[in-house]
């Protein structure tokens, strides 16, 4: 009776666990809503075409006379990139100990546990995609600079991005470390409302009129010549397919006395418009 019992209280918490890895997944999104993310959940098919269309320039538009036919036609082309869903998985196995001995909210601890995996692994996969950019600021054994940082808006501008949508993604050294974003903004020849901001708050949100993300999943060690791999980009350079952001299920494991928990996260990301990124190697040595 005592198992039945522990079994439907388990089972029951299940979608409530879900519902809360879900919302803490969706709160802590960050850099996927840096990204053109479109979600498919409840739609047939796994693939999904992120339409990428040329430019039209100004020499593609004439001054014509009144009343007269203008017959210039500019074909617009469309060159897509298709994204298929793959699935990540996580699993738990939770004894049935760990459950009556639980002191805390075991909704709240293993919403908490399948969230941040299944977080840091979209992350993971998002910036795995930085060192593919071809257009890159700083280099190896360089010691990142204010300069870097425009250099890169500029070189984006240059592809016709729009400058105005562009999110910086860096390692903590890039941020917080000696060669990083904080010498820049809390030394004393810093000045201005970010320099304060920083030296209060120990942070600062955007730099150099974008956000600025930071990301436990960058690689800091390029090469093992200690150079971090960040990234600044507009939000159509990456695109980002999911299919329902995580699922939950739960099975029964007797003979072990305890439950699995697995949980299930479908997504794709592809590299969209190559002008639109700026690779950031940078020293963090």
């Amino acid at each position: 009776m005592a198992n039945e019992t522990l079994s439907t209280n388990i089972a029951g918490l299940v979608d409530d666990i879900q519902a809360e890895a879900l919302m803490k997944l969706q709160d802590t999104a960050g850099i996927m809503d840096a990204v053109r993310w479109i979600d498919t959940e409840g739609e047939a098919g796994k693939t999904v075409d992120f339409p990428i269309y040329g430019t039209v320039a100004s020499s593609d538009v004439s001054e014509v006379a009144e009343g007269t036919d203008h017959s210039t036609n500019k074909q617009v082309t469309n060159a897509a990139t298709t994204a298929t869903v793959a699935e990540h998985v996580v699993m738990a196995n939770i004894s049935d100990l760990s459950v009556m001995s639980a002191r805390n909210d075991i909704v709240d601890d293993i919403s908490t546990l399948f969230a941040s995996a299944m977080k840091a692994k979209l992350e993971d996969d998002i910036v795995g995609l930085f060192g593919s950019f071809s257009q890159t600021v700083a280099g190896a054994g360089t010691t990142m600079t204010v300069d870097h940082w425009y250099d890169a808006i500029r070189q984006i501008k240059a592809g016709n991005g729009d400058t105005t949508a562009l999110t910086a993604v860096i390692s903590p050294k890039q941020y917080y470390g000696a060669k990083g974003l904080r010498p820049l903004l809390s030394t004393t020849t810093a000045t201005g409302t970010l320099s304060e901001d920083f030296k209060k708050k120990g942070f600062v949100d955007m730099f150099a009129g974008m956000p600025v993300l930071v990301s436990n999943e960058i690689n800091e060690d390029v090469g093992s010549g200690g150079d971090a791999a960040g990234a600044i980009f507009h939000k159509g350079a990456i695109g980002l397919h999911t299919k329902g952001l995580m699922n939950v299920e739960i099975e029964r494991n007797a003979s072990a006395r305890a439950f699995e928990l697995v949980a299930v996260g479908r997504w794709k990301e592809v590299e969209l418009v190559d002008e639109w990124a700026v690779y950031m190697l940078s020293d963090v040595s």
